[in-house]
Formats: structure tokens, sequence, C-alpha cells
């Protein structure tokens, strides 16, 4: 009888652990806002190159020279590059519209679908013979909502060491490109969903009173992922597939920004008690790319996101529109780059120079946030800067 009891309690114990189970927390890609892809309409994942590949697809390490990047920085602000918002950006940087700020801060909110800014960085060696070794980190804060007041900051931030693998063969007139690479990675983010109060944090700062950076909650642990992909063409077409973030789930703890402030490096957990897991992306794509290493070489590129879905959707049209990436880019006499793209219905432009081991990129771009084309865009300006030897 004793027996029975001990049984039933714990077999009580066991169905009350696996209900008090909740579902891990869902992390997404951070993809770097760079200027040539932000410039091309947010395409160019499917068919990167070189070090672009570390974000994009892992098929790109098989070039026919190696590089090495010594650096590549990009930072982006999602910021309408208007000349009224130009002029309220100088005003700040001046220190005289203090006053205004909320209510800037507000509008932009609210018209822009977002504000905030990122930044990427990273450096690696991409060989001839497909193999790459690199590190990168990419950073997002963005904040969000229908007015100030009820405002929310998401901020997220990922650091990865990345060993790939890539290798091209011939099968007939065909060419195929085909590579993965492995990550680890640590993630450092605040709640997804939750998000921190931007309106409080921005009166206290404007108000020189101390923030309670200790109420800011950051979620903080390391995992490994794999990304692969697939290229393959003939003469200037090409058709490739990427997917990316596939890993095991992984235990993330809790910390708050304040001992980031303090430099407190030890305080940041390398596990935890909560499941994370990263959610895995697919991309497919349609390029066209003529004259290659030529004076004039013109290219076309156009990508959609998770094409899987779209053979079960009941609009197919319609949600390719939602999903896709088109640009094109003219590059000029080996150093000058024009590009301009749609990124799901939005117009985007950029350009770039190549200067011997030095490139030098711009983009204003716009990226759809909502259910359809022209629901809510998130306008924005990027640069990107890289010490790159070979190509």
């Amino acid at each position: 009888m004793k027996r029975k009891a001990i049984l039933v309690i714990l077999l009580i114990a066991t169905l009350a652990a696996a209900s008090a189970q909740v579902d891990p927390i869902t992390f997404s890609a951070i993809m770097p806002k760079d200027a040539r892809s932000m410039g091309m309409g947010g395409a160019f994942r499917v068919f990167s190159q070189g070090y672009s590949s570390f974000f994009g697809n892992p098929a790109g390490f098989a070039g026919t020279t190696s590089s090495l990047t010594l650096a590549d920085i990009s930072a982006w602000a999602y910021l309408a590059p208007t000349s009224e918002n130009v002029g309220r950006v100088q005003q700040i940087i001046e220190g005289t519209a203090d006053s205004e700020i909320p209510g800037w801060a507000g509008d932009w909110i609210v018209s822009n679908h977002g504000l905030g800014a990122g930044a990427s960085m990273g450096g690696g060696w991409v060989g001839k013979k497909g193999v790459a070794v690199g590190v990168t980190l990419v950073t997002d804060e963005v904040v969000s909502g229908d007015s100030l007041l009820g405002s929310k900051l998401v901020s997220a931030t990922q650091a990865n060491a990345v060993i790939g693998f890539a290798y091209p063969f011939d099968i007939g007139p065909v060419w195929v490109k085909a590579g993965a690479d492995g990550r680890v990675f640590y993630r450092m983010q605040s709640d997804p969903t939750a998000g921190w109060p931007f309106s409080t944090i921005l009166n206290d700062y404007l108000q020189n009173e101390s923030v309670d950076y200790s109420t800011l909650k950051l979620y903080g642990g390391y995992g490994f992922a794999a990304d692969a992909g697939l290229v393959f063409g003939i003469g200037p077409v090409m058709l490739g597939f990427t997917a990316r973030d596939f890993g095991l789930e992984f235990k993330v703890g809790s910390f708050n920004a304040q001992n980031l402030i303090d430099n407190n490096i030890s305080a940041l957990p390398l596990s935890g008690t909560t499941t994370a897991t990263l959610t895995p992306s697919y991309t497919a794509g349609l390029g066209l790319r003529f004259f290659e290493n030529s004076k004039i070489e013109p290219s076309v590129y156009a990508e959609v996101d998770d094409p899987i879905a779209l053979f079960s959707s009941s609009d197919i049209l319609a949600d390719l529109f939602t999903s896709l990436h088109a640009g094109a880019q003219i590059r000029l006499l080996n150093f000058l780059n024009i590009r301009g793209g749609l990124n799901k219905g939005w117009y985007s432009l950029g350009a770039g120079l190549d200067l011997s081991f030095l490139e030098i990129d711009a983009a204003f771009f716009t990226e759809e946030l909502g259910a359809y084309p022209g629901d809510k865009g998130r306008s924005g300006i990027s640069v990107q800067a890289a010490i790159r030897l070979g190509r």
C-alpha cells in the first residue's frame, strides 16, 4: 500500500512538472542590414560571395580566388533620411532640442513603424579551396509601438565563430557549388515579446535622472547552429537555395543591463534554466550575371523567403510579393557599383566604391514589417566599410 502511494505521488509530481514546462523562447536570426544587400532590396543572400557568405549562402565560399577580410563594419539606423529628420538629428547632436526629443521620437516610432539602430563587425578568411574561417558580431536595437508611451525596446546581440566549407563541381554544362558551415554562437537578448519600456528610459535620461538598468532583464547563453546552401547555373543564369540557423535547443540564463555597464563580463551566463531555440530560415533565388569581370558587369537577383510555404499557399501570387527581395547592380570599371531594388514592395537605392583593398558602400532602404506590401514600411540608412585583400 505504501509503495502504491509513493508511485501515485511520483506520477502526480511528474505530471505537474510536465504541465509547468513552458514553451522555449524563440530567437529569430539577427541579419546585418549591410549596405550591399539592402541597396538591392535585401537580395544577394543566396548568391553571396566571400565574407558575405558568413551571413548568406555557404556555397559562396567556393570562389576562384582567396580573400582575407581584416575588418568589415556596417552600421544602420531605422530612420527615414528626409531633410526634416536630418535637421532634427543635427539639433539633437548639437544639444539644442532636448525638449523636442520625446515628441520627435514618438513621431518616428509611429510613422516609421520603428526607431533604432544596429551594427555588425567581423573578419575572416575564405580560401581558394573553399575553406572558410571567420568571426562575426551583430547587434540590433529596435523600438516599436503605437505611441511613445507604450513603446518597447528590444535588444539583440549575437557573436559567432564560423567554420565552413564549399565545393564546386560541374555536371556537363552546369556548374554547381555546394557548401555548409557550423557556428558556435553566444546570444544575448532582451525578452523578444516584452522588451523594455523605452519611454521610461528616454525620459529618465533627458531629465538627468538615473536609469535603473538593473531592471532591464537580458537572456544569455551559447549554442551551436549549422547552415547549408546550393547554387547551380548555366551561362549567366543561376539558381540557388540556402537554409540557415539549424541547431539544437540551448539554455540561457538571465542577467541585467547593469552587469554590462559595470563591465562585469563574469556576470554573462554561459547557460541557464530557460530553453531557447533559433528559428530556421529558408531562401531561394534566381540570378543573372552578365559579362563577369568586364568593364561593365550588370547583374539581377530575385530571392524569396520561405519558398516551401509558397507551395501550400492559397494565394501564391500575393504571398510571393510579401516575401520577394529583388535587386540589380551595375559594376563599372571594376570599382564603382550602382544598386537598386525592391524589398517586399518598397524601393531601395545604394552605391559603393572598391578602391584596391578598401570598400565603401551606402544604401537607403525600406523594409516591410506588415502582412502585405505597403502595410508597414520601416525606412533606414546603412553604411559599410571593409578592409579586404582579394575578392
